[in-house]
């Protein structure tokens, strides 16, 4: 019995290892609408992603690693040693562009032995896969493809698209489009060569078409609006119909970054008229303009209930509820280690 009971373990543990190998490897996939991140997230470097109940961040407190929180910026948790921009969570997984070049020192992780590409991993930190081995640009999850800039030394930045599961690489453009906002298959962008137009891409069909002229930055998407930064009115802030009708002066102050809650009730910006730069709020519904903190600021994200904000010099980050509070506070998250 004991010579039987030994070889039949070996068995079952060799069983168990093969299953777990071939479920890590196995893609799980999204709705076909699923999307990973907000447009104005993205705009803003895409350092916060809100998914179903936590927020995952860069922790500018632990070199901009990647960590997760509770939605009222609580239980933390450091899911890995990357410093990412462009965070998508949606489905089972994490996408992210890993920029660990950025960092003040490099760590021993044996999966950081590249310094850029496009990663995925699950949410809990587990079975990273290498989805792009180079630089990239803005990365946008949208149902079970990755939309990116693709970058090599050859051609520069291009557009591209890869499946979630690494497969089906495919140039899309050979301009550099920026792909931060798709809306039901249609991505919405600016041109970046000849003109700064606003155009529409279906991505199922690949056929283009101009929904507005102008020269225009930043397109997001919101609540049956298009809204952009106008580069000839002084970088103030517009938005047109989907159809590209009435254009509408929604901020008249110089802009370098926005974002909108998803509601659409309040925009959230960086003036910089050289007099009075500072991080404001704008009420849509009444066009009413709050201060919400002198100085320069970037990085304006909105994830779960809360605004979050970085100082230019990216030393300190700050955070608000959304909506009528106009006070932030410094948001100080810990330094964890992989254990915690």
């Amino acid at each position: 019995m004991i010579k039987i009971f030994g070889p039949l373990i070996l068995i079952i543990f060799a069983l168990l290892l093969f299953y777990h190998i071939k479920n890590s490897n196995r893609t799980v996939y999204n709705e076909e609408y699923a999307y990973g991140n907000t447009a104005g997230n993205l705009f803003n470097g895409g350092l916060f992603c809100v998914y179903d109940d936590k927020i995952y961040f860069s922790n500018i407190n632990d070199n901009g690693t990647l960590y997760s929180m509770d939605l009222n910026c609580d239980n933390f948790k450091k899911i890995n040693d990357d410093k990412p921009e462009y965070i998508n969570a949606v489905g089972n997984y994490i996408y992210y562009a890993r920029m660990n070049y950025k960092k003040q020192y490099n760590t021993p992780n044996v999966f950081a032995l590249k310094n850029a590409g496009i990663f995925r991993i699950d949410l809990n930190g587990s079975n990273i896969k290498n989805l792009y081995d180079n630089p990239s640009g803005l990365i946008n999850v949208y149902g079970n493809n990755l939309y990116y800039q693709r970058y090599d030394s050859k051609d520069g930045l291009n557009f591209y698209k890869i499946g979630i599961d690494g497969s089906g690489e495919k140039k899309l453009s050979e301009q550099p489009i920026v792909p931060m906002t798709i809306v039901n298959n249609i991505l919405y962008y600016a041109g970046t060569q000849s003109d700064h137009s606003i155009y529409s891409m279906n991505l199922i069909t690949g056929s283009i078409s101009t929904v507005y002229k102008g020269n225009c930055y930043a397109p997001v998407f919101n609540n049956d609006y298009i809204y952009y930064i106008s580069v000839s009115d002084n970088y103030s802030i517009y938005r047109v119909n989907l159809n590209g009708d009435s254009p509408d002066l929604i901020l008249n102050e110089r802009c370098s970054t926005y974002n909108i809650t998803e509601d659409g009730k309040y925009l959230y910006f960086q003036a910089d008229n050289n007099e009075n730069n500072r991080i404001g709020k704008l009420n849509i519904q009444t066009g009413e303009t709050d201060a919400i903190k002198k100085g320069d600021f970037k990085n304006i994200h909105i994830a779960g209930n809360y605004v979050f904000f970085m100082d230019f010099a990216e030393k300190e980050a700050y955070f608000l509820p959304a909506g009528p509070v106009n006070n932030a506070s410094t948001f100080r998250p810990p330094k964890l280690t992989d254990e915690n």
